[in-house]
């Protein structure tokens, strides 16, 4: 099978044509970044100007998903704009040029063909590596007159690391967990992952993680369970927390912490180890700790910049009189 991801209008006979715009009559609707079909089932894919319209977060999971349907050695090709070379351009071109520039850069007004992320091609051949693909192949050229552009052509390679980003991505999509809707929540999650990776064969090193997402390391747990006889205790301890609500009764501990004279700093550690001290008791089986009740609408994600986005909004509300005062 041959699949043209965000095909749009250019149709391929032969190939499986994919799109999210049902106005194109793909073969399949569906985004790119959740694909519809099975592991290694696919020898190659096609992605021409389509990175750009996903983001930086969709693209890691596009990504992801690509290596999770190629068949080992299966071939990806991506074309992107060669967003450096129309800086450059915007810098030394006339009105016209810089006009034009501007245009690739951002892509149209028309609904669907903005552009959320142009990649560097440093980034992108990174990121490409990253979810498991060999070394890319980079080509420049025109993709229009005024419009550069770059061509990579990559393989996926065999590896546990490529698998398992993979693996664990799709359960989170599975799961509805990704957080496109708020960068801040995305990036949080995207560091968390990472630190699975890392962590990956120290069960300990990834409970710390729970912190984060009780719900994330949970799915990672039973992910690297999936074939033991019984349940791991670690994804018990994240399945119990998850459902206490971890995260909830870390930000009520943020907030009621964060009194007269506290800054967010020392009420960001105190929910920290409010966590900590979640995350042994979970372990050990013994009684959770007791704490303020959870404030409606905390963050999915407890990384800091997640928690100090949400303890702002969430003192504006209470100095409105919609949250409670906090302790």
């Amino acid at each position: 099978m041959k699949l043209n991801l965000g095909c749009g209008y250019a149709y391929l006979p032969g190939w499986v044509n994919l799109d999210s715009d049902p106005a194109c009559r793909p073969d399949v609707l569906a985004q790119a970044w959740d694909l519809p079909f099975g592991a290694a089932c696919a020898e190659q894919a096609r992605a021409l100007q389509l990175a750009e319209h996903l983001g930086f977060f969709k693209t890691k999971y596009f990504l992801s998903e690509c290596w999770r349907v190629l068949a080992p050695g299966g071939r990806l090709l991506l074309e992107t704009p060669d967003i450096e070379k129309t800086f450059r351009t915007f810098l030394g071109g006339d009105r016209g040029a810089r006009e034009a520039a501007l245009g690739w850069v951002y892509g149209s007004e028309t609904d669907g063909m903005g552009h959320r992320y142009c990649f560097p091609g440093e980034l992108l051949a990174e990121l490409l590596a990253g979810a498991g693909f060999s070394a890319a192949q980079e080509e420049a050229f025109d993709y229009q007159p005024g419009r550069p552009a770059l061509r990579f052509s990559a393989v996926k390679k065999e590896g546990e690391g490529g698998a398992l980003n993979a693996a664990l991505r799709r359960r989170l999509l599975d799961a509805g967990l990704p957080c496109f809707a708020s960068e801040v929540h995305s990036a949080g999650q995207e560091a968390m992952i990472a630190a699975i990776l890392a962590a990956h064969g120290s069960p300990e090193k990834v409970l710390e993680q729970a912190l984060c997402s009780a719900r994330i390391a949970f799915e990672y747990f039973t992910l690297a369970g999936e074939n033991e006889s019984k349940e791991s205790p670690f994804a018990a301890a994240c399945e119990r927390l998850a459902g206490w609500g971890l995260q909830a009764r870390m930000a009520a501990v943020l907030l009621a912490e964060a009194g007269p004279g506290r800054d967010f700093g020392g009420a960001y550690d105190a929910a920290l180890a409010f966590g900590r001290a979640a995350l042994a008791a979970a372990s050990a089986g013994a009684p959770l700790p007791a704490g303020p009740d959870p404030e409606g609408g905390a963050p999915p994600v407890f990384s800091r910049l997640a928690a100090e986005e949400w303890f702002s909004r969430a003192n504006v509300l209470r100095s409105r009189g919609n949250l409670p005062s906090g302790g």
